[in-house]
């Protein structure tokens, strides 16, 4: 017979299964961009652009249109990632069809402001765009080409809102294109800093190639300041990013027992970081 002696069985409360937090509406909704590192990538370089334009004593009406455009533009193709890597479902539509339409009018307000030789500065955006979305609509928007390349666009920025015509960038004194590549350097090493931190992390073969990023653009500084005067600042600057970019890895990720970083604080270093990086273009452009 069974013998089922059920004095030794012992009852306890089932535990519950952990309920997961839910995010707020606002990061899946499309509405607001929730990247923190990407608002000074959005916002830095169109202020020195803009700072650079004011003190040639040049026109503040189609700087100012061009930023309310970029930003919102920014919204846009957020709103459209969102939706391409939902495979358009129709709850993410909305947004899509709010920011582009401000976004359109913007356009053509700045357009109307700046001439028709403003178009031509669409040309470098158009093939960025269009990767972008690809890597959106297959949900690869995180790769490294897709971020470097919307890094370059977003630097690009200095130049459109510095000179509302490409046709008057070879003839000015340089100024703008060493704050664009200033720019380029920082934020671009952001891409491979902050993957190195979060998705990366542990990865030795991607530290290595952050690291090369950033003694690269800290050796390109240091040539740039012995044959064209470039300021030093920016050379000091990109080298507390060098340490930066292997030490923080080094004592985090990198070890087992190393030290935690959300992207939020990631984001809030950046944005120091940026700090710096205008305050030298202000100080020495």
């Amino acid at each position: 017979m069974l013998n089922c002696d059920v004095s030794s069985v012992s009852f306890q409360p089932a535990t519950p299964a952990p309920v997961r937090k839910q995010r707020g509406h606002h990061r899946t909704s499309g509405w607001v961009p929730n990247q923190h590192g990407a608002w000074a990538m959005v916002i830095v370089p169109w202020v020195l652009g803009t700072w650079l334009r004011f003190h040639q004593g040049r026109g503040a009406a189609y700087a100012l249109v061009l930023g309310l455009f970029w930003l919102v533009g920014y919204f846009t193709f957020h709103a459209t990632s969102v939706w391409l890597k939902s495979r358009r479902q129709a709850r993410y539509r909305r947004p899509v069809l709010v920011y582009g339409a401000i976004t359109a009018a913007l356009g053509l307000l700045t357009w109307a402001l700046a001439g028709v030789a403003l178009a031509w500065w669409v040309v470098p955006f158009v093939p960025v765009l269009a990767v972008a979305l690809a890597l959106a609509a297959s949900r690869h928007e995180r790769a490294l080409v897709g971020g470097l390349l919307t890094v370059a666009a977003a630097c690009l920025v200095v130049l459109v809102a510095a000179y509302a015509s490409p046709a008057e960038v070879p003839s000015s004194d340089g100024t703008a294109v060493g704050l664009a590549l200033a720019c380029l350097g920082y934020f671009g090493g952001t891409v491979f800093f902050v993957k190195s931190m979060i998705r990366e992390r542990g990865n030795a073969g991607f530290l290595a190639m952050s690291v090369g990023w950033h003694v690269a653009v800290l050796a390109a500084a240091v040539v740039a300041s012995l044959l064209t005067g470039f300021p030093w600042a920016w050379a000091v600057l990109f080298a507390i990013l060098v340490v930066r970019s292997l030490a923080l890895p080094l004592v985090g990720p990198m070890r087992t027992d190393g030290l935690r970083f959300t992207p939020k604080q990631l984001g809030l270093a950046e944005g120091v970081f940026s700090l710096a990086l205008m305050v030298i273009a202000f100080t020495t452009s």
